[in-house]
C-alpha cells in the first residue's frame, strides 16, 4: 500500500507537473486532452491514494455485474426450491451431487454445510457472517464511486485554476490565451460532467444493486435454513415469494433487521456472491 501511495503522488506529480508545462495554443484535441488528463487522471491517481488497486478493480467488477443481474432473485428461488425436490427424493448424497455442480456462492456453501452435517445454528452463523462479508465489500466500491464523484469537480477546478494562472504569463500576446481559457473551461466541464453524468449514476446503479442482493443473500439463508428442515418444495417456494415481494417494498426496512456492516479489514478477500 505505501508503494501505491507513492506511485500516485508520483503520478499527481507528473500529471500537475505536465498541466503547469505543456504549450497549448488552440481549442482542439490537445486541449480536450489535456483537460481530462488532469480531472480523470487526478481523480484515479487520488482515489489510488485512498484504496488499494484491487478493491478498485473490484468495483469495477461490480459495476459490470451491476448491468446484468435482473433475474438473479428468481433464479435464486427456483434454484433453492429444486435442491428442495433433489433433497426429499434423494436424500443427503444426491443433494451432495447437486451441490457440486453449483457455481460458486452463498448456496453452494450452504449446501455443503448441510452434506457435512453442520447444526442448524451453525449454518445460520456461517451463511450471515459470509452475507455481511459480501455487503461490506458491497459498501466499499460504493463509497470509492462517491468519492470519485466528488473528486472529479474539484480536480475540474484545480485545471481551471492552473491555467488561469498561465494566462498571466502570455498576458501580452492574446493569441496564445486561446489555448489556456480553453484548457480552464474544458477542465471544469469534463470534472461536472463525469461527476454527474457518470461517477454518481455508477453509484445509485450500484446501490439498486446492493439492495438487490441483499434480498437474495436474505432469501438464500431462509431458503438454507427450510432445505436443512427438509420442509416441502412447495412450501419453499411459496415462503420465498411472499418474503422477496415484502422485502422489496419501499419500507422493507421496517418488516425485518438490517445487515449489521463490517469493517472493511473484517472480511476475507476473495467473497463472492
Amino acid at each position: 500500500m505505501i508503494g501505491q501511495m507513492i506511485f500516485s503522488l508520483l503520478l499527481l506529480g507528473a500529471i500537475f507537473g505536465a498541466a503547469f508545462n505543456l504549450e497549448v495554443v488552440e481549442l482542439g484535441i490537445a486541449s480536450n486532452l489535456n483537460a481530462l488528463m488532469i480531472v480523470l487522471g487526478g481523480t484515479l491517481a487520488a482515489t489510488l491514494m485512498a484504496y488499494p488497486a484491487k478493491k478498485m478493480l473490484w468495483t469495477l467488477q461490480l459495476v459490470k455485474k451491476s448491468f446484468g443481474s435482473r433475474e438473479e432473485v428468481a433464479w435464486t428461488i427456483e434454484t433453492l426450491v429444486n435442491l428442495a425436490r433433489i433433497f426429499r427424493k434423494g436424500g443427503i448424497r444426491a443433494l451432495e451431487q447437486q451441490g457440486n455442480s453449483l457455481p460458486s456462492g452463498m448456496i453452494k456453501t450452504g449446501v455443503e454445510l448441510i452434506t457435512y452435517h453442520y447444526n442448524r445454528e451453525k449454518i445460520d452463523q456461517i451463511i450471515h457472517k459470509e452475507a455481511l462479508c459480501i455487503y461490506g465489500q458491497y459498501e466499499t466500491a460504493h463509497k470509492i464511486l462517491i468519492n470519485m464523484a466528488r473528486l472529479a469537480p474539484a480536480l475540474g477546478l484545480a485545471g481551471t485554476i492552473i491555467n488561469l494562472i498561465r494566462i498571466f504569463d502570455h498576458i501580452q500576446n492574446p493569441q496564445s490565451l486561446i489555448g489556456y481559457m480553453a484548457i480552464a473551461l474544458l477542465s471544469t466541464f469534463y470534472g461536472v460532467v463525469l461527476a454527474n453524468l457518470c461517477f454518481v449514476p455508477l453509484s445509485n446503479k450500484l446501490k439498486e444493486f446492493m439492495d438487490q442482493d441483499e434480498l437474495r443473500m436474505e432469501l438464500i439463508q431462509e431458503g438454507i435454513l427450510d432445505l436443512y428442515d427438509q420442509e416441502h418444495p412447495r412450501a419453499i417456494k411459496y415462503k420465498l415469494e411472499t418474503l422477496s415481494g415484502a422485502m422489496a417494498t419501499p419500507h422493507r426496512s421496517d418488516l425485518r433487521p438490517q445487515l449489521v456492516l463490517v469493517s472493511p479489514h473484517d472480511y476475507p478477500k476473495g467473497a463472492q456472491a
